[in-house]
């Protein structure tokens, strides 16, 4: 039978007082940081099991935020199109008033006043932003597209940096995107600015048989904005989807996140609680076993 020394029991009664004040401090460090472990080697499977969740959210955030500025840019861009849209009605009323047989040169000089501003105006929304970015001229979002001239050739109103016909992408997944632009060169609107400069031209020249013509020229203006309209309000539907989509699935991710790595706060107080007896208790104990020696009175 092996004998039992006192430095044996001293030995022993420190390893576990060393463990309880080990627990001591992982219940403390819980508390304060609301997370279960603070390195991998605590919780292997679930840390990792954590930072792909935190990856995920990461992933997440960053498609909300895309889905997001592209629903604004969209927003921006709808409302262009429907003063455009407005705009062209009002244009397509002249045209009727002007058309009328009972006009006189005088009358329509001044209709034709009206349709010159309201040119004027369709090529500012032409020229509209987002921020700093001009909405309309694809990849070039740092050059005005359009500039105001008196022709009735498309081509005179492009600006001189010239216009781009690419589609600005938003990323939302892995290998999904979204295109977020509609281009100048989609809507027409150098043709409208000609047209309306023949309009304009008609007018002054007391023109009726292209007056007659200008509803017919307006109408499918307004058709082709219409349509454009229709494919930006699709893509706005689709992005608010994605971003309800992807706010319900941070809940869930987060929710899950909080299960694997997140402290149970009453569960941890009651640990902490129960060490904290066990650690008075080694203490009190820890003072009957270590008891002074002869040779600490002699010293």
């Amino acid at each position: 039978m092996s004998r039992i020394t006192n430095n044996m029991i001293i030995s022993s009664f420190l390893s576990n007082f060393t463990r309880s004040q080990k627990n001591l401090n992982k219940y403390m460090e819980q508390l304060t940081t609301g997370e279960r472990f603070s390195r991998i080697s605590d919780e292997p499977i679930n840390a990792v099991k954590a930072m792909k969740l935190e990856t995920m959210l990461k992933f997440n955030d960053k498609y909300v935020e895309n889905a997001e500025e592209g629903i604004n840019w969209l927003n921006v861009t709808d409302k262009a199109l429907d003063d455009v849209v407005k705009t062209l009605r009002k244009l397509r009323d002249s045209a009727v008033k002007a058309a009328n047989g009972t006009m006189t040169p005088d009358d329509r000089l001044k209709i034709k006043q009206e349709v010159d501003q309201l040119k004027e105006h369709l090529i500012d929304v032409a020229n509209s932003r987002y921020g700093n970015a001009y909405i309309f001229n694809g990849a070039k979002t740092r050059i005005q597209p359009y500039k105001n001239v008196d022709s009735t050739d498309p081509s005179a109103y492009v600006g001189e940096g010239g216009l781009s016909n690419e589609k600005l992408l938003r990323e939302l997944g892995a290998g999904i995107t979204i295109e977020v632009n509609v281009t100048g060169a989609e809507i027409g609107f150098g043709q409208i600015f000609a047209d309306l400069q023949g309009f304009s031209n008609a007018l002054e020249n007391n023109d009726t048989d292209t007056l007659e013509t200008m509803m017919g020229t307006i109408d499918k203006h307004i058709e082709s904005v219409l349509g454009a309209r229709a494919q930006v309000g699709s893509r706005q539907t689709r992005l608010e989807l994605t971003v309800d989509r992807f706010t319900s699935q941070e809940i869930a991710y987060a929710d899950i996140l909080n299960k694997t790595k997140g402290t149970d706060i009453a569960e941890t107080i009651m640990k902490l609680k129960n060490e904290e007896n066990v650690y008075r208790i080694a203490l009190a104990t820890g003072a009957r076993i270590i008891q002074p020696t002869l040779m600490d009175f002699l010293r």
